[in-house]
């Protein structure tokens, strides 16, 4: 395959160094350059094509174009996977390229591997056998840093106007999830420990009638005891609850100290 696209393209540059006028070989002045108007040298760069929109079994046909002059790009390293073949069915008015070698283009290749296919557009040539279309299909066989295989299929049209963009980039379906780091979680021991200690302050308060079940302080105590069974530290839990370290600090001494029951503890 890839010594008909090198013929290919041998031919097409013989043609246009024998028809090109001299002159036109020569660079361009720079006020021929000034005077090209932004608007046909400002276009968009990338287009974006989901993997599943490309290959298994809920892809549909993608169509790629590719226009006079102007080459499109296929990347695969987006998602990390290694181009290993590709077919062209029909390279009579598209060639392609890769930035490695490939088992089928490269006659001589023991490692094949690619990371990116380069599209250019030629003018038709008549290839014995070949029958003309409008639109041809390329597949491409990568391989995951698994070792998972895919197939990857597109079709390929020519086009004529204003280019549309440079590169088609391959990328995952769901963007890779940062990893939140979560709070770590108390000892359950220690934590269970540090529960039973406020719940019988809570009881000793409500006892001494310094608390009743009614009270707003109860409720906030109530909910201080669910953000540390949910694994929150004690200082966080008391600063979600709206409840002081200090009442805290009471409530576990009243638990652990049967001398401070008959003491006026403030709370």
């Amino acid at each position: 395959m890839k010594s008909i696209i090198n013929t290919l393209t041998g031919y097409t540059l013989a043609l246009v160094m024998s028809y090109a006028p001299p002159e036109a070989m020569s660079y361009a002045p720079p006020e021929v350059i000034a005077a090209t108007p932004i608007s046909t040298i400002t276009t968009p760069v990338v287009r974006t094509i989901k993997q599943s929109q490309a290959s298994g079994t809920t892809a549909r046909l993608q169509t790629i174009n590719v226009w006079n002059g102007h080459g499109v790009v296929i990347s695969f390293y987006e998602i990390g996977e290694i181009i290993k073949k590709v077919w062209l069915d029909d390279p009579s008015q598209i060639l392609i390229d890769t930035d490695g070698c490939l088992e089928g283009l490269d006659q001589n290749c023991p490692n094949p591997g690619a990371g990116s296919i380069h599209l250019r557009r030629i003018k038709r040539v008549n290839i014995p056998g070949l029958p003309q279309t409008s639109t041809t299909l390329l597949t491409v066989i990568t391989r995951s840093s698994s070792g998972e295989s895919k197939a990857y299929s597109f079709r390929l049209a020519t086009s004529n106007g204003t280019p549309k963009y440079s590169q088609v980039a391959i990328v995952n379906d769901v963007a890779e999830e940062k990893t939140v780091p979560r709070p770590q979680l108390q000892p359950l021991v220690k934590t269970q420990q540090t529960i039973n200690q406020i719940r019988g302050g809570i009881a000793v308060a409500i006892k001494n009638g310094q608390m009743s079940y009614q009270d707003e302080l109860h409720q906030r105590l109530q909910t201080l005891i669910s953000y540390l069974q949910a694994g929150d530290d004690i200082s966080t839990a008391a600063n979600k609850a709206s409840v002081s370290q200090e009442l805290v600090n009471k409530l576990i001494a009243l638990s652990n100290s049967s001398d401070n029951l008959t003491q006026g503890n403030n709370l």
